[in-house]
């Protein structure tokens, strides 16, 4: 055979020889699992007694002498820690700045409306978290109302709101409306 032939085929079973090795397959083999793994996600959730009603009206308010009382208990139903914060939305009309509102925290006044039978304030001092005008009340959860600073799951507060009408004759036929929220975020 002449040389240029024997190299040729000398490279082949060389190439083959390799690839051959590189194609060997394991007569044994294993594996380990663990069991079935499991993932849940928490939960962030509020709920108000107030089923649906209007919390606080004023109908032809006089100044200084009409007031509108109203308790609502918020309750927490998440299953992870919360920061809770208290603000108006939809602040409507001309009467924000004429109406005094005060905000309360406390407990026992676990029915919703005017009544308040039972309340007694909580936290520090007299428990108020905010006394001011309507129009001065934070509209959004960055500016709202941090109290308590965090909510666990079941808890609830009772919020007492007492609102009244600034004695300015400026307030003479104006009205409005505004809608509190309470809004959960998780920490």
């Amino acid at each position: 055979m002449p040389r240029r032939l024997l190299l040729p085929l000398v490279v082949v079973g060389v190439v083959s020889a390799g690839v051959a090795g590189t194609a060997t397959y394991a007569a044994f083999s294993s594996t380990t699992a663990n069991g079935s793994d499991s993932f849940s996600a928490g939960t962030v959730y509020l709920a108000d007694n107030d089923s649906g009603n209007r919390m606080l009206s004023l109908t032809n308010a006089k100044p200084g002498i009409n007031t509108a009382t109203s308790c609502i208990a918020v309750t927490y139903g998440g299953t992870l820690s919360a920061a809770v914060r208290l603000y108006a939305q939809n602040v409507s009309g001309s009467i924000a700045p004429y109406i005094n509102l005060t905000v309360t925290r406390g407990e026992g006044a676990n029915t919703f409306g005017s009544a308040c039978t039972g309340f007694t304030t909580t936290g520090t001092g007299d428990g108020q978290i905010y006394s001011g005008t309507l129009s001065a009340f934070p509209t959004s959860y960055a500016t709202g109302i941090v109290d308590p600073q965090s909510w666990s799951p079941n808890d609830v507060h009772v919020y007492k709101f007492v609102a009244s009408l600034a004695n300015n004759p400026a307030a003479q036929a104006a009205a409005g409306s505004a809608d509190f929220v309470w809004e959960a975020q998780n920490t």
